[in-house]
């Protein structure tokens, strides 16, 4: 090669690497996308500006896509309004109702800003106009062409599958209980619809005859031992062998933040564990629960107490959950002036008396808490007295009598159910249901939430038809308001988009004699 041929090939490969790199430079960001999609947030960290009824601007981040459009992209219904599906499968295509050409990159554009769909039609205000740069829409449309592009794991031609997690904490009798609730509500879904394979959905052609989107379900149990810290690499090993579409209800009497982050990582629905500590996070979209448990309990007593302050308070556990519901009692009260003091003991033993008496003779008046079981409340010492007691109706599984007939002054218990005597029109359906399958209620509140999980998930798949999408799921159940109707124990129930707790509140009970006080009760969300 001549020196000529030599500096013109050098020149060629320069050029090449020049325009790969501006290339590069360019090349949509899909991650940007998400964040814009998600969040409201542009690439540079700030909020982008949406217009909403014409000339209104308001942030972003309080009206993202994804506030109409959910998570999955696949849409739904706001009021009396159907909200498109965004996704790439959809957006990209052509569309038959309303008709419509197929979008790309700059018509996507002149959709967010201007309002205008490809075919010229003028949506309505409630749209948000929004102002991005072409970058911006370049970064989005990459987001969205792979939003929901496929099924998710945990789902063949022929089942979907499901896993239920329960720790060893657990006792077996509570554990076989709830575990009877969910194989019988499977067995008999598959037995009911075990013609369903040989169905094909009708369509105006041979052609557009589709094969059924029945599934058999299959359940598997996920036992999980040991410390919290060692559940992740027993989760990872059960997914990695038979990886699942969804979690269904589950069982811990301590931490479930290992789980939870599991699910969260891995993007999987956990629906409705039983636990009586969550450890949520603020920004957890793929695990729903019940109630905060233990930690809402808290935050009741805490409300309570520093409407009717103490001097002194004292708490009184012996489990990790119950040590967690007491260091939110005492955040709960940060800012006051009741001095607060902790006591654990072993769960193997009575309450040591002579400490107790001890940490109640300050000067002032005093309140105990006892973050006890049945058996732990009665065996509290009875000679120790204090101002107040308070009491957890979770622990105590919302029996009391006997248990706190013993303690020496005023009784208060935190309540997060309905309340006593109060007709629970969910749990006498749930009760019918169980005797006609011959399931005997040992765990009843445990084995209602179980048989919840399952009719939400029941409800989840039958909206999402033939798209097997995990988000898909969840933004159904966030529109699912009708389903809590089937919920027992849990008063004013609700299902919103991004609630991730069905009860939000609960209330602060005077005992007498054992017995609650329900008349004067009043309902604290905190």
């Amino acid at each position: 090669m001549n020196l000529v041929r030599l500096n013109r090939t050098r020149k060629a490969a320069a050029l090449l690497l020049f325009a790969f790199g501006l290339a590069s430079a360019n090349s949509p960001d899909s991650d940007n996308g998400q964040r814009i999609y998600r969040d409201g947030v542009l690439s540079t960290g700030e909020p982008l500006t949406a217009i909403v009824a014409g000339d209104v601007p308001i942030l972003g981040t309080q009206f993202s896509c994804q506030s109409c459009h959910g998570q999955s992209g696949m849409g739904a219904a706001e009021g009396t309004y159907i909200v498109p599906p965004v996704a790439g499968q959809f957006l990209f295509s052509e569309s038959p109702q309303p008709a419509r050409p197929a979008y790309d990159v700059q018509s996507l554009a002149r959709l967010l800003r201007d309002g205008v769909t490809p075919g010229g039609r003028q949506l309505d205000a409630v749209m948000p106009r929004y102002r991005l740069d072409d970058t911006a829409v370049a970064d989005l449309a990459a987001y969205l062409r792979d939003l929901s592009s496929g099924w998710s794991p945990g789902v063949d031609d022929t089942v979907i599958r499901f896993a239920t997690v329960i720790t060893d904490d657990v006792s077996t009798e509570e554990r076989d209980a709830v575990m009877a609730v969910l194989n019988t509500f499977v067995e008999e879904k598959n037995r009911q619809t075990r013609l369903e394979s040989e169905r094909w959905d009708r369509g105006y052609t041979p052609a557009s005859r589709l094969p059924t989107v029945h599934r058999d379900w299959v359940l598997e149990e996920w036992q999980l031992s040991g410390a919290p810290d060692t559940w992740d690499a027993q989760l990872e090993t059960y997914y990695r062998a038979n990886p699942v579409f969804a979690m269904l209800s589950g069982l811990g009497d301590g931490t479930w933040g290992p789980v939870s982050a599991f699910c969260e990582r891995n993007e999987i629905p956990c629906l409705f564990p039983g636990v009586n500590v969550t450890d949520a996070q603020p920004d957890d979209f793929y695990t729903l629960y019940y109630s905060r448990g233990l930690e809402l309990e808290a935050d009741l007593l805490a409300s309570h107490l520093r409407e009717q302050p103490v001097t002194n308070l004292v708490q009184i556990y012996c489990t990790e959950a119950s040590q967690q519901a007491a260091l939110r009692l005492q955040e709960g009260l940060d800012g006051t002036q009741v001095g607060v003091r902790h006591l654990r003991y072993s769960c193997d033993e009575a309450p040591p008396a002579d400490t107790i008496s001890e940490l109640v003779t300050s000067a002032g008046e005093t309140a105990i808490v006892l973050w006890m079981s049945q058996d732990g409340v009665a065996a509290f010492p009875e000679e120790i007295s204090s101002g107040r007691f308070y009491v957890s109706s979770i622990l105590l599984d919302g029996a009391f009598g006997e248990a706190v007939a013993s303690l020496q002054g005023p009784v208060f218990a935190a309540h997060t159910f309905r309340l006593p005597g109060q007709f629970d029109p969910a749990f006498a359906r749930f009760n019918v249901w169980a005797k006609t399958r011959e399931v005997e209620l040992t765990s009843p509140r445990r084995q209602s939430e179980a048989f919840f999980a399952c009719l939400a998930m029941k409800d989840a798949i039958a909206h999402i038809g033939r798209f097997f999408i995990r988000d898909y799921a969840l933004d159904t159940l966030d529109h699912a308001q009708s389903i809590v109707a089937y919920l027992s124990y849990y008063p004013r129930p609700t299902l919103g988009p991004r609630q991730r707790f069905v009860n939000k509140g609960g209330y602060v009970l005077e005992l007498v004699d054992g017995e609650p006080q329900s008349q004067a009760a009043e309902w604290i969300v905190p």
